[in-house]
């Protein structure tokens, strides 16, 4: 039994209990309170210093020395690869009686590669430059969106409906996006450098067809690292759309968006294989149709043939091995 269940001693406690939880009551909302604040100006500061540097840090520079460097070597040693590579074409096509691969080799593969080695950093570097102008305008879409971010996210997480712990918890949830969406865009930019360094071996692939798909294949990533950036940018952008609406709805909705634009990359380098095995399908039934095709044409033909005496029976036609008159 409790002691202050007896008589004339709940009064008592309730006295004495009363300013305490009081007080704890008070304390404990005004931690929240304060944590709830500073959240709240970190994830501002954050998500718009995200968007201010996304421009600026996130570029891939594919003109600075040491990339130019680097790919010099790779070229250099490019060109040592060219001569086997260039052997094992020639031996491969001479076993299978392939002159037509042999021929596609020297004078296809050997200049193509050559002159890819001499453009692709110019390509590469074109297209960057427009993805990054294309993501600076999605960006800017609509009011400025460091200061419209200022004004909403504040007055919808710190108002007296949303509960403290709801807007600590979606605060944090936006300051983890923004932060893995500006690191995703700065390993984005030194993959995009990475991959170009590579770029002279794998064109010196091209020459032999046993490793041409690794050329492809490194193609491929490049692609879909270049044009990544895009893909983030415009989730973003549309997010940022919905922090701003000055509702807890558009505001949940914007940090789901931030949350997803950090996967968006790892989606589009998923959808590859999925395209190279569209691919692959695509050519196999392709060469199953031609097979079928060619395998009616030579059961129609045999027929044919099989009914040619027939025909001749019923039509009467002179037999060539009669008796001379």
């Amino acid at each position: 039994m409790s002691l202050c269940t007896l008589p004339g001693v709940g009064g008592l406690c309730h006295t004495i209990t009363a300013p305490v939880a009081a007080a704890t009551g008070t304390l404990t909302t005004g931690v929240l309170t304060a944590t709830r604040d500073a959240v709240i100006s970190a994830c501002v500061w954050v998500v718009t210093q995200v968007i201010t540097a996304t421009a600026d840090t996130t570029h891939a520079n594919l003109t600075s020395t040491a990339l130019r460097t680097h790919y010099a070597l790779m070229a250099r040693l490019g060109m040592l690869a060219t001569l086997p590579l260039l052997f094992l074409a020639i031996l491969t096509g001479v076993l299978r009686g392939d002159l037509t691969a042999v021929l596609r080799s020297i004078a296809g593969a050997l200049p193509a590669a050559a002159l890819l080695t001499l453009i692709a950093v110019q390509i590469t570097q074109t297209l960057v430059d427009a993805i990054d102008g294309l993501s600076t305008t999605l960006i800017t879409l609509g009011p400025n969106p460091g200061t419209a971010i200022g004004h909403a996210i504040p007055a919808v997480l710190g108002g007296t409906p949303i509960p403290l712990v709801i807007g600590i918890l979606v605060g944090m949830a936006a300051i983890c996006a923004a932060l893995c969406i500006w690191c995703e865009l700065i390993v984005r930019s030194a993959a995009i450098e990475i991959a170009v360094m590579f770029l002279p071996l794998a064109f010196a692939g091209i020459i032999w067809p046993t490793t041409a798909r690794y050329a492809r294949r490194l193609a491929e990533i490049l692609g879909a690292l270049v044009f990544s950036k895009l893909v983030v940018i415009g989730v973003v952008s549309l997010g940022i759309s919905e922090l701003i609406s000055g509702n807890i709805s558009g505001v949940l909705a914007g940090t789901a968006m931030l949350g997803l634009a950090a996967f968006a990359p790892f989606v589009l380098l998923s959808l590859i294989p999925i395209a190279i095995d569209a691919g692959h399908l695509g050519n196999h039934r392709r060469q199953s149709m031609s097979i079928t095709q060619v395998h009616q044409q030579a059961t129609q033909h045999t027929q044919l043939l099989m009914h040619m005496p027939a025909t001749r029976h019923t039509l009467h036609l002179p037999s060539t091995t009669g008796a001379r008159p």
